[in-house]
C-alpha cells in the first residue's frame, strides 16, 4: 500500500509539472482543425516528423506570402511563454531580403486582435531535414494573445511543418533559461 501511496504522488507530481500546449492540433492529426489558412497548402502523409501528418506550403512562380496560423489567449499571469517547432524546407529559393523564407513567427497581439510585437521563432532557406526551431520570449505587458503563422514568406519553394508547441514560462525559469 506504501508503495502505491508513493507511485501516485510521483504520478501525480509529473503530472502537475508537465507543460501543456496552448495550440489546438498542433501536429495536424486532425486535418486543419483549429487552423487558419488551410488553401495556403496542403497536409503531407509521407513526409512528417511524427503522427499521421504534417502541413506543407509549396508554391513554384509568384512569390506570395502564404501562411497557416491560429490564436490563442495566454493565461493569467503569465510571464513569458516558448515556442518550439519542426520545420523542413524543400528547394525555398534564397532572396536578398532575409525575411523572404520559410519561417515561423510568433505575434503577440490585444484581446481585439492588434499586433503589440512579433519574434522570429525559425526561418530556413534551400533544403534542410527536419530542424527543431525553439525560442523563448518574455510576453509584452498589454498582450492578451499570441498568434503563430507558419508561411513561405515571399519567396517560392516547399516547407513542411510539424509538432508545433507553445508553452507558458514562470519568471523563474524564464530568467535561468535567459540570464
Amino acid at each position: 500500500m506504501k508503495h502505491f501511496f508513493l507511485l501516485s504522488l510521483l504520478l501525480a507530481a509529473a503530472i502537475t509539472n508537465a507543460q501543456k500546449n496552448l495550440l489546438k492540433n498542433a501536429g495536424f492529426e486532425y486535418d486543419f482543425v483549429n487552423w487558419r489558412g488551410e488553401e495556403n497548402g496542403a497536409l503531407s502523409i509521407y513526409d512528417k516528423k511524427t503522427g499521421k501528418n504534417a502541413a506543407l506550403i509549396n508554391q513554384y512562380t509568384g512569390a506570395e506570402w502564404r501562411a497557416f496560423d491560429q490564436i490563442v489567449s495566454i493565461p493569467r499571469n503569465t510571464f513569458a511563454i516558448e515556442c518550439s517547432a519542426w520545420m523542413k524546407t524543400d528547394g525555398v529559393e534564397i532572396q536578398k531580403e532575409d525575411y523572404k523564407a520559410a519561417a515561423v513567427i510568433i505575434e503577440f497581439t490585444t484581446d481585439a486582435e492588434k499586433k503589440i510585437s512579433s519574434e522570429i521563432i525559425g526561418n530556413a532557406k534551400g533544403t534542410t531535414s527536419w530542424i527543431n526551431y525553439k525560442k523563448a520570449i518574455k510576453v509584452p505587458a498589454d498582450a492578451k494573445k499570441i498568434r503563430i503563422m507558419l508561411a513561405l514568406a515571399q519567396t517560392n519553394g516547399t516547407v513542411f511543418f510539424d509538432d508545433i508547441k507553445i508553452t507558458t514560462l514562470s519568471e523563474e525559469v524564464f530568467l535561468k533559461q535567459n540570464p
